[in-house]
């Protein structure tokens, strides 16, 4: 007999070649996919049919239900809670709470508030309520918030005048970012600004300068400033509080010119340049 693995003329049955690759990865042939889908089936069915798998099926089961339950309830309740914030008159508007006022009557501010005693907290808009009090001239900024159960806090904060302005012989207070918030007492060590033509025409922006200028010459020089003169916006002069007269110039090199004061003003003189900080002169 012939060994047929030692004849190179003869090949492998091809039958034994399909069988084998049944048993192989997926593929292509239809036939073949959907007697692999029934083995599952088949597979599934017998694993659901045991006691074991069936119990922790159940469990499963118990546990969505109970986790959907719970998440209905909890939607429900905050439906229930949110309606009756919105409706009952417990949760209404009993008092109105101003913080932060110096100069202005707390009685205005409710007055611009017009929130009417009983409306349920949900019904205030907010934000309405703080345009109305931030229209008062003297409001710098407001925010306003529900204080349950039955109460609207308003926070504001005042402007801070920067200089006094002189308008038709009655004085109005101007602060840092140069805004007229009216006539009013000032309070005590504001300076009187004084304006020419050219610099009136920019009042805000000169304003917004003399910021600048006030704190290095308060802060760094550790002078105070009793009155300041700007006929254009390139010569800012300003009165200390002790009499002696400072030409500024423009606004800028703000710090080396309060450190330039700082110096000469230890010399005698009452009046000084520190236009240019370098060379400051006195006269």
């Amino acid at each position: 007999m012939t060994d047929q693995r030692d004849d190179p003329d003869v090949r492998p049955d091809a039958s034994s070649t399909d069988a084998s690759s049944t048993d192989g990865p997926a593929t292509d042939d239809p036939d073949r996919r959907l007697a692999s889908a029934a083995v599952r089936r088949s597979d599934e069915r017998v694993r659901h049919s045991d006691p074991t798998v069936r119990a922790r099926l159940r469990r499963r089961r118990r546990r969505t239900n109970r986790i959907y339950a719970g998440i209905g309830a909890a939607l429900a309740l905050a439906l229930v809670g949110y309606i009756a914030l919105y409706f009952l008159p417990v949760f209404s508007v009993r008092e109105v709470s101003v913080v932060g006022t110096r100069t202005i009557p707390t009685e205005a501010v409710t007055e611009r508030a017009a929130v009417d005693p009983g409306t349920p907290l949900l019904q205030v808009d907010t934000h309405a309520v703080a345009r109305r009090v931030a229209g008062i001239p003297r409001v710098d900024q407001v925010t306003v918030a529900r204080d349950y159960p039955s109460g609207l806090r308003i926070d504001l904060i005042e402007r801070t005048a920067l200089v006094v302005v002189e308008v038709e012989g009655t004085p109005h207070l101007v602060d840092a970012e140069g805004i007229d918030f009216g006539p009013g007492e000032p309070p005590p060590g504001t300076p009187l600004l004084t304006v020419g033509e050219e610099a009136a025409a920019r009042l805000p922006a000169v304003v917004r300068d003399l910021a600048g200028v006030f704190a290095e010459v308060r802060g760094t020089a550790g002078q105070e400033i009793a009155e300041v003169e700007v006929e254009t916006p390139a010569s800012i002069v300003l009165t200390l509080a002790d009499g002696r007269v400072v030409e500024w110039g423009a606004a800028g090199r703000d710090h080396e010119k309060a450190v330039a004061l700082q110096m000469v003003l230890e010399q005698p003189g009452q009046v000084w340049n520190v236009s240019n900080p370098a060379l400051p002169a006195s006269r």
